[in-house]
């Protein structure tokens, strides 16, 4: 229907050659309300109903040219007009008439001489009917419509009942989610207070969104923004867009700024800590050569600390700059035995670390920096602590591993085949759940409290093992503990001026 006939008054086209009888319909239809088009001929009908589609039409059958058999015809061969009601007013009343207007598409038939009393019925149930239909269809485009907006969409009646919920306000939904009922179900009471207090103003124009969070919500936390707009018949639309995630991104943002200013803060520290560490290294080798017996061996524990220190001094330096890190061909089953024991020393009493090295055909060497691999290592154990809050196990294994075309086949997170060295950090804490499983490597994601981590660990350690051209698996299960692998390529010795530089994370 054209945009005029969703006027209140009916538009009715009135096809008769007789101008006689034109005058008598017109007659007979201002008076009820009707808005009246008229056409002389078949052709002219079809013209004047294009350009403005009727509510109905009353044929004559009996016409010069074509008649309205063929008129009839016509309409329902043309896309706008097919629906359009179609009424034959015919002085024929014989049965074959009948049948084939019906086969023309005729919806009803008046006889002449027209009963008025009758026409103005029939009129009236035709028009009714089809402004029923009118409207079926324009809520069917509207829910089509509302059904492909990318927000979740609500729209109840002035107290607030659902009629209508669209797909993306589902797909935000838990499966136990009442689609009918009261919308204001759907929020806390606070709310829904503050829903009520918007909706006022919704009414004075100047509504603010709410932002609040879903009883029945598929995922939690989460974050929705809500705006209300009236309908026409006081009907309400409620807009629900899902900003859990901008909401993240914004915490990460804030993140990232601080780790920025942690890092300066970090290497200025780390620089004035290489000084002090130099300081004691110095004096500790001064004192070396006059030595012997057990001061000696002290002696020369601080000496062995403190350039373990600058070490790692020099790695926070490098890591806070975004520098280049040195690599070397290194033993992995070194650097892991060396983590193993600083945290046997550093972790609580009831959590007992054990660290495990079978006899291998060669030695695990690899093409890595040592520091960062000790930073992979001891991210891992830490994890492994913190899952462990009544103490527990923490085993450190080194292994080997061929890696076949079938295994690379079956786990696309495995790069390429050959031979691996692994380094598994296993313990016996609480393992982790198969939804969290699946995020646990995502940057910021992080299972403990926003004071306890920044959730960078993992993903630090991922980004880390990956630039040595390994990869992390991990298995899992709840109540029993998991267990982190490291695998990297295995290599042979190389010669000083053969070692690459690796870019740090």
């Amino acid at each position: 229907m054209s945009p005029t006939n969703l006027n209140p008054s009916p538009v009715v086209l009135i096809v008769d050659d007789s101008a006689r009888s034109r005058a008598l319909l017109r007659a007979l239809l201002l008076p009820e309300g009707y808005q009246l088009l008229e056409a002389t001929t078949g052709l002219e009908a079809l013209a004047v109903a294009q350009a403005d589609t009727p509510d109905v039409i009353l044929l004559d059958v009996m016409m010069p040219g074509i008649d309205g058999f063929e008129t009839c015809r016509r309409v329902r061969q043309h896309e706008t007009l097919r629906e359009v009601p179609i009424v034959l007013l015919t002085a024929l009343n014989d049965r074959e008439s009948r049948l084939a207007g019906l086969s023309a598409g005729a919806d009803d038939f008046l006889s002449k001489p027209i009963d008025t009393t009758e026409l103005k019925i029939r009129l009236k149930t035709i028009t009714r009917i089809n402004r029923f239909r009118s409207l079926y269809e324009e809520r069917a485009r509207f829910e089509q419509a509302i059904n492909h907006a990318p927000d979740g969409l609500v729209v109840t009646n002035a107290a607030g009942n659902i009629i209508i919920v669209n797909r993306a306000a589902q797909e935000m939904l838990s499966e136990d989610a009442p689609l009918s009922g009261n919308f204001h179900g759907w929020l806390t009471p606070a709310a829904s207070a503050e829903l009520e207090a918007s909706l006022d103003a919704v009414q004075r124009r100047h509504s603010r969104p709410l932002t609040t969070e879903l009883v029945y919500a598929r995922r939690f936390p989460n974050q929705v923004e809500i705006t209300a707009a009236r309908l026409p018949g006081n009907s309400l639309i409620f807009s629900l867009r899902d900003i859990t995630e901008r909401r993240e991104l914004e915490q990460q943002l804030i993140s990232i700024q601080r780790l920025d200013v942690l890092g300066l803060l970090a290497g200025g520290i780390a620089h004035d800590l290489n000084n002090i560490l130099c300081a004691v290294e110095g004096t500790a080798s001064l004192l070396l050569l006059q030595a012997a017996g057990k001061e000696r061996q002290q002696l020369e524990t601080i000496q062995s600390h403190s350039q373990r220190g600058a070490e790692m001094l020099s790695q926070l330096l490098s890591f806070s700059r975004g520098s280049d890190a040195d690599i070397s061909a290194v033993d992995i089953g070194e650097a892991a035995k060396e983590v193993a024991q600083i945290a046997a020393k550093t972790f609580p009493s009831d959590v007992e670390v054990r660290f495990e090295s079978p006899l291998l055909t060669t030695p695990p060497l690899i093409t890595a920096n040592a520091g960062q691999l000790h930073q992979i290592f001891m991210n891992l154990c830490v994890n492994a602590r913190d899952a462990m809050p009544s103490g527990g196990q923490i085993i450190i294994a080194v292994g080997e591993e061929t890696e076949s075309s079938r295994d690379v086949a079956a786990d696309p997170a495995r790069p390429e085949t050959g031979d691996y060295v692994t380094v598994s950090i296993r313990d016996t804490g609480t393992g982790i759940a198969p939804e969290v499983r699946a995020r646990i490597f995502e940057p910021f994601f992080s299972t403990k409290s926003r004071r306890a981590g920044t959730g960078l660990g993992l993903a630090m350690v991922t980004r880390l093992v990956n630039l040595h051209h390994g990869f992390l698996s991990l298995q899992s299960t709840p109540g029993e503990g998991s267990t982190f692998t490291c695998h990297f390529p295995r290599s042979q010795p190389l010669n000083p001026g053969d070692l690459p530089r690796l870019p740090t994370c």
